[in-house]
């Protein structure tokens, strides 16, 4: 038997485009760097970190957070929400997700 064309196949994990996704203590880093730079808007007297312009679909809660901080992203997990609550910030997301 003669087959002319591709063997296998691809998985599925391959054809799917990843999320972008962010953890806590990356996202400590970031306004960090920021309010360095002096990029962060300030919203309701909290820095407002938009993560959906930076490129990132989604944050995840890994990490802690020191500062009270404003974040509005596509997707969140609770605990990253818990967290950011819990350090006296909030969240703007489209859907909570749980992971």
């Amino acid at each position: 038997m003669n087959y002319a064309g591709k063997k296998g196949f691809t998985p599925v994990a391959q054809k799917q485009r990843p999320d972008r996704v962010l953890n806590l203590i990356q996202l400590t880093g970031l306004v960090d760097r920021l309010t360095r730079e002096n990029k962060l808007q300030i919203e309701n007297n909290l820095p407002l970190v938009d993560l959906q312009a930076l490129g990132y679909e989604k944050l995840l809660g890994a990490g802690s957070l020191s500062k009270a901080v404003r974040v509005k992203v596509g997707r969140c997990s609770e605990s990253a929400l818990r967290k950011l609550k819990e350090a006296g910030g909030d969240a703007v997301t489209d859907k909570t997700s749980e992971n």
